[in-house]
């Protein structure tokens, strides 16, 4: 595959890109084959079909593989959301809608390269700095190649308004879009809507290509049924919108996103304003649903936008409901996040599909401006189509049987392409939340596929500047502009490696993973002091969310931190090989434990005294 990417000036971030091909389709099917930068989604004859990619190693990009229908038969694995209507096909040349495959991707890149060799990405949790790019070839059974990335027509989305806020801390921006009409038809092969212009291409660098390894999620609306209050809402303008690190933090450490001078729109600052009311006689405003659980996907709905001015429609969500007597039924802000999306709609009739998974179980629908009506809603779920593969009888116990399904549950939304401790406000893999997200893969789908991807993208992982020699990330793929670490999920990635090999016997992912082992025990080995102990070690020497992460408990000789270094010690040991790690983990468990135990209670730490002794 050959990689291009938008003509554009270098430097601007939040940018939004289409490729759409429209081809014969072919008489016995075909596969699509993408890889993109930084996020893309699909849709195969204007029916949705897939979202990514799944995440890589930096200079690697994993290749979307999507089957194609032949001339007779739906399209495998696409979910039909519903249709707006209206929009004849319009495909070039002389093929009619019976014979045509239109293939219609998004991208959104989190920067433009600049060519001078200058970046301007913004550094996430949920994702590396990388090029934007987009490749894509349509394969035939039989290997021959239909069609390659210069067959696609380029196209820069002007809908989507970029100089925004950021999410959050952890990921990029808000989604904020203007939206003419409805580009459904022009997802089937029709004319471009307002806001859509061609756009030309240059080469660019094609990554590493990898296979994805995770299923591919199922994308089927689900809706959301009626809403379960309706209400009116004032707009106080006294009322600002959180100002947090996400905000004041750009410009500095590193930290890249648009200055609040500079941003184009502020859905945030719509929501804050917001105050409920009792509902009017006349017309009620905001909506609200409730999808009965939390679900991570994509927010669908219909809205019929009245004539002549349109509407303006805001989305506020969370994973709870706002207390009685907060200002608005929905607190967009509660998890240090602006879980906001926004869409100002010309006049008629739009399918909206949000484009970043998110998370939530309430979600209000709000008409800021003009008049609306809200015809439909729903969630698209991404989420690990195998979570239910493995079946586990009823226990009997109904409270038992509900937290197993919450499980379930919680872990469809954690392993899509990668294992992840969050799917909302991080979207990040990482380590140590992994040792304990790869068992429940093995309990629920009988395989580790997802498991793998995690820990191959850590065995290609570069040495990063931003990290000591020897020592590995603690999310990845992922870019943390203070360079932070934690030594201790380090340890865990020797203990989830060695707790992979067990289960799967999946000795290539292991030796592609052994280069790393040595100079990261070389890296404790710097600062194990004479009874053998780890002790002052640098960067976030984290337990758990408690006082145990204090700097008190952990600074000197922290024993959690020690037993945790013992058994990764035995772990090195297996993995490779190596009898005398087992006998210094020994060592290391006999003196932490002699040395914590104070007869009824273990110690969190211990200093040493002037005379040199703990």
């Amino acid at each position: 595959m050959d990689a291009v990417w938008l003509d554009l000036p270098a430097g601007a971030m939040n940018v939004a890109a289409a490729f759409r091909l429209v081809v014969g389709r072919p008489a016995t099917g075909a596969t699509l084959r993408l890889a993109a930068a930084d996020f893309c989604r699909v849709w195969i004859d204007g029916r949705l079909a897939a979202h990514g990619p799944a995440r890589a190693a930096h200079g690697c990009a994993r290749v979307e593989e999507i089957p194609l229908p032949p001339r007779t038969g739906d399209l495998s694995g696409a979910a039909a959301l519903p249709a707006a209507g209206g929009g004849d096909f319009k495909a070039a040349g002389r093929l009619d809608e019976n014979d045509a495959l239109v293939v219609f991707v998004e991208v959104l890149s989190a920067h433009v390269p600049c060519f001078d060799g200058v970046s301007a990405h913004v550094p996430c949790f949920d994702g590396v700095e990388q090029d934007a790019f987009f490749a894509a070839e349509v394969v035939a059974p039989d290997g021959r190649v239909l069609a390659g990335t210069d067959d696609f027509e380029a196209w820069l989305d002007g809908t989507l308004v970029r100089r925004v806020r950021r999410f959050s801390y952890q990921r990029g921006f808000v989604e904020s879009r203007r939206i003419a009409a409805d580009p459904g038809a022009f997802r089937r092969g029709g004319p471009a809507p307002n806001g859509w212009t061609r756009a030309a291409t240059v080469p660019r660098p094609l990554p590493r290509l990898l296979p994805r390894r995770a299923p591919r999620p199922v994308l089927d609306f689900r809706d959301a049924g009626a809403p379960v209050a309706h209400g009116s809402f004032a707009a106080d303008a006294s009322v600002a919108a959180p100002m947090g690190r996400e905000v004041t933090l750009v410009g500095t450490q590193g930290f890249k996103g648009y200055p609040s001078a500079e941003w184009e729109d502020d859905p945030a600052a719509d929501a804050a304003r917001l105050e409920s009311r009792a509902v009017n006689a006349g017309f009620a405003e905001y909506s609200l649903y409730d999808l009965r659980r939390t679900h991570t996907g994509f927010f669908s709905l219909r809205v019929r936008a009245e004539a002549p001015e349109g509407a303006t429609v805001l989305l506020l969500f969370d994973e709870l409901r706002a207390p009685d007597g907060a200002r608005f039924p929905v607190d967009p802000f509660r998890n240090a996040c602006s879980n906001v999306v926004k869409w100002r709609l010309g006049p008629g009739v739009h399918d909206l599909l949000s484009f970043h998974p998110n998370s939530a179980r309430f979600v209000a629908v709000a008409v800021l401006e003009g008049r609306a009506e809200v015809e439909r809603f729903g969630v698209v779920p991404y989420e690990n189509p195998d979570a239910a593969r493995v079946p586990l009888p009823p226990t009997g116990d109904a409270a038992l049987d509900a937290i197993v399904d919450a499980a379930r549950a919680t872990f469809a939304q954690n392993a899509v392409d990668l294992l992840t401790d969050c799917p909302s406000r991080e979207r990040a893999g990482w380590l140590c939340d992994a040792f304990f997200t790869g068992r429940a893969e093995a309990l629920f789908t009988g395989r580790n596929d997802v498991e793998r991807a995690f820990l191959e993208n850590y065995a290609l992982s570069p040495a990063l500047a931003s990290l000591p020699d020897g020592m590995l990330p603690m999310c990845y793929p992922a870019e943390h502009a203070a360079g932070t670490y934690i030594p201790n999920w380090a340890l865990w990635w020797l203990l989830e490696l060695d707790a992979y090999r067990a289960r799967t016997g999946d000795e290539e992912t292991v030796a592609a993973s052994r280069p790393k082992i040595g100079p990261l025990l070389a890296w404790f080995d710097r600062y194990a002091g004479p009874e053998g102990l780890l002790e002052d070690l640098p960067g976030w020497v984290f337990v758990e969310w408690s006082a145990c992460n204090d700097l008190d408990h952990v600074s000197g000789v922290n024993f959690p931190t020690n037993f945790l270094w013992a058994a990764a010690l035995e772990a090195a040991a297996r993995l490779l090989g190596r009898p005398d790690l087992a006998a210094r983990g020994a060592s290391v468990r006999a003196a932490a434990a002699r040395l914590a135990w104070d007869g009824e209670w273990f110690d969190d730490n211990a200093l040493r005294g002037e005379d040199g002794a703990l």
